[in-house]
């Protein structure tokens, strides 16, 4: 339930009297209106997986970012954002390893992050980012994560999460379907299977061609190296 703006609405410094910044609610409501990406991942590693949207003489960018050499990101929202929050977290990585001759992991990357967006609720002229980020890899230690930045700087890991438009229809289906012991084959099925079932269905999204509108990157347990792209699924 929305409260009424009543001059709430007017900078993100502000609380109404419910206890919620509502500048930061109508962030989250950008984010929910970008092209869906989901986050899976299982022991055997970790998926990325976005609907690109684009029209017929359109040359997609990619929806996909590497960060480092174990871990990428991918995001729903306005994109000139994602591309500050994206760019940033590279310079983190890198000042990082540069300083303690050493990657960081995931988890340092994505509370930097964080730490950056919440910012933006903390200061007067300022407006929320207008994007949730996931932040998914296999860390040093061996283990495939997957981090959720949302636009108030909340953070939090997760086995499976979807963010942009279809978000709860594809929730509901990552719910029904996730399994922990899913191989990578099995992940990219259920990211394929979780974005036709969310955006496959909207009206809206008439258009839409699973065969073209879906990028794809898989990350394996046990590796530091570049993601395998299986780019356009």
């Amino acid at each position: 339930m929305w409260d009424p703006p009543s001059g709430y609405d007017r900078s993100t410094t502000m609380y109404s009297p419910r206890g919620r910044i509502i500048q930061t609610e109508y962030a989250r409501e950008a984010m929910r209106r970008g092209s869906l990406s989901i986050g899976i991942k299982s022991s055997a590693g970790v998926v990325l997986a976005g609907h690109i949207r684009m029209s017929e003489l359109d040359i997609p960018n990619p929806k996909i970012s590497l960060i480092d050499q174990n871990f990428a990101s991918i995001f729903a929202g306005f994109a000139a954002d994602g591309r500050v929050l994206i760019n940033r977290a590279r310079v983190e990585a890198q000042v990082h390893k540069m300083t303690y001759s050493e990657p960081a992991d995931i988890k340092y990357i994505a509370t930097k992050l964080a730490d950056y967006a919440h910012m933006f609720t903390q200061q007067g002229g300022l407006r929320p980012l207008g994007i949730g980020l996931l932040l998914g890899g296999i860390d040093f230690d061996g283990e495939p994560r997957i981090y959720f930045v949302n636009p108030g700087g909340g953070l939090f890991e997760t086995k499976a999460k979807a963010v942009g438009s279809g978000d709860i229809q594809a929730m509901e289906y990552l719910i029904a379907n996730y399994k922990e012991d899913l191989s990578i084959d099995d992940l990219v099925k259920l990211a394929k299977d979780t974005i036709i079932h969310a955006v496959g269905n909207e009206e809206s999204n008439d258009k839409f061609d699973e065969n073209k509108d879906i990028e794809i990157w898989t990350i394996e347990t046990g590796s530091v190296n570049i993601p395998t792209v299986e780019s356009v699924y």
